[in-house]
């Protein structure tokens, strides 16, 4: 098979971003050139430009096709995008490196994502400007009243009265937040301009969306501004997998396939549900990453992709479940995947039963039936973000032959940590102790022993049949924090 160059440049530099296109095309002959990781700047320290630019003009004329994330080359990554304080004149001229790319490589063809800014129903700084831990919940709730005063669901009396309520808590501090939205959703414009003549394909996620709010006006002011250009761009929730999205969809234009994905739900109702953070049912979702990934639907798919929600609205990993949990009849649901494995059709599992973590139920039902590892797997943060790992990893299973070292490291983390030990180690931190969710001290200290120790206890308890073959083999907390996790594994000698 021809071989593929993709020159790459992640959202940031968390293994999400920065590291899963690169594992999950190991072994197969597409060949990703992405910029070292001392170049992507660290949380809220951006990557710097100048050195970005440089890099994508060095590498241009050594790929057949660009991914490229234009929140990394504006701003230096996905947070610093919500504190930066540069132009829309600077930014502008940061996106002609977009139009320097293809002067460079006229052949080369771009794929571009850029993020609608997000807007925390919560309030913290962890990764917003720092007057966000005191007022981020007015400041969501301020954008969320002037949509519904807007669309008529609130009267201008209902609407004035609320925002006096919540005023003194955003006053000093909204007029900053505001700015960057407007300069952000300008550049957004500019960006989808360059659709047809620089840029080959575009999507505009929305990072963390609902239904009213800052981000929902910013999506219906694009969406007006792209129907007055008479372009369709793709704009639906999703962030962190989008590198995965379109990366998938290079190699299935470069190899002239449309992979046809057969979409196997426990119950039709599920269909219908609203993933936490997202804005829309996830059939509306799926549909769209489905066709950004370069792939169709079909009930006689090369893949069967299994998706694992509940019949109401989902909950966190760490909450109980409800009602809607238990309708999905998981031993059915079980025998079904183990089906499909058995046929020797490719086999893919979204496990988005629960936001920011795996379904451990479900896992082991399944595995009295079939291996684990012969599976395309992941279950991690948003519903989006699983979705967009999992159609990724299965179009490259099926091209190519099922990555299980990938598949064992998202058990590992989707299921064991993200599911279950990082809430038990957050858990077991002492009161008013050196560590806590947001301070989990170095990226390779205690705490990351800890999670390390733990985590392999725990898969190798509730997932033997991963744990016999593979162990972890490097755990870091690359932001210092809890929520994420780098870890690798490798294979047991036998």
């Amino acid at each position: 098979m021809k071989k593929l160059s993709l020159l790459y440049l992640p959202l940031d530099e968390r293994p999400c971003n920065a590291q899963f296109v690169s594992r999950i095309v190991r072994g197969t002959p597409v060949k990703v050139i992405a910029p070292p990781q001392s170049l992507l700047g660290c949380k809220k320290r951006g990557a710097e430009f100048e050195k970005i630019r440089q890099w994508l003009l060095n590498n241009a004329q050594a790929a057949q096709y660009a991914v490229i994330s234009v929140d990394m080359l504006l701003y230096g990554g996905i947070v610093p995008s919500r504190l930066h304080q540069n132009t829309e004149e600077q930014l502008n001229k940061r996106l002609q490196t977009l139009r320097e790319l293809k002067e460079k490589n006229p052949s080369l063809k771009i794929y571009a994502f850029a993020l609608i800014m997000r807007c925390p129903n919560y309030s913290s700084d962890d990764e917003e400007p720092d007057y966000y831990a005191s007022c981020g919940r007015e400041i969501f709730l301020t954008g969320q009243t002037e949509h519904k005063m807007r669309l008529g669901i609130l009267d201008e009396k209902q609407g004035n009265a609320l925002m006096e309520q919540l005023s003194p808590k955003t006053a000093g501090h909204l007029d900053d937040y505001l700015a960057r939205r407007k300069t952000n959703l300008s550049l957004l414009v500019k960006t989808a301009q360059l659709l047809g003549d620089v840029i080959d394909f575009l999507v505009l996620p929305l990072d963390d969306s609902s239904q009213y709010g800052y981000t929902a006006m910013d999506k219906e002011s694009l969406a007006d501004a792209l129907e007055a250009m008479g372009k369709r761009v793709p704009s639906y929730p999703g962030a962190d997998e989008v590198g995965m999205t379109l990366s998938c969809r290079a190699v299935c234009d470069y190899y002239k396939v449309t992979p046809k994905i057969n979409c196997v739900f426990p119950k039709i109702e599920c269909r219908e549900v609203v993933p936490l953070y997202e804005d829309r049912a996830v059939g509306l979702t799926l549909a769209e990453q489905l066709s950004a990934a370069g792939c169709a639907k079909s009930e006689k798919g090369d893949v069967n992709l299994f998706l694992n929600y509940p019949t109401c609205q989902p909950v966190e990993a760490w909450q109980q479940p409800s009602a809607g949990y238990a309708e999905r009849n998981i031993p059915n649901f079980a025998r079904q995947i183990a089906g499909s494995v058995s046929s020797g059709k490719v086999t893919a599992l979204a496990d988005c039963a629960y936001c920011n973590g795996g379904d451990a139920q479900l896992l082991k039902e399944v595995a009295k039936h079939t291996d684990l590892l012969r599976l395309a797997y992941a279950g991690w943060n948003t519903s989006s973000n699983t979705l967009g790992t999992v159609i990724c990893q299965s179009v490259f299973a099926l091209l190519f032959g099922l990555n299980e070292k990938f598949t064992a490291e998202r058990y590992y983390e989707d299921a064991g940590y993200c599911g279950a030990v990082r809430q038990s180690v957050t858990e077991s931190f002492p009161p008013h102790g050196r560590y806590n969710y947001f301070n989990a001290g170095a990226e390779n200290g205690r705490v990351a022993h800890v999670v390390k120790e733990q985590l392999q206890k725990y898969v190798s308890a509730n997932f033997p049949q991963v744990a016999a073959k593979y162990v972890i083999d490097r755990c870091r907390l690359p932001w210092k924090r809890m929520f994420e996790v780098d870890l690798t594994v490798k294979c047991v000698k036998r």
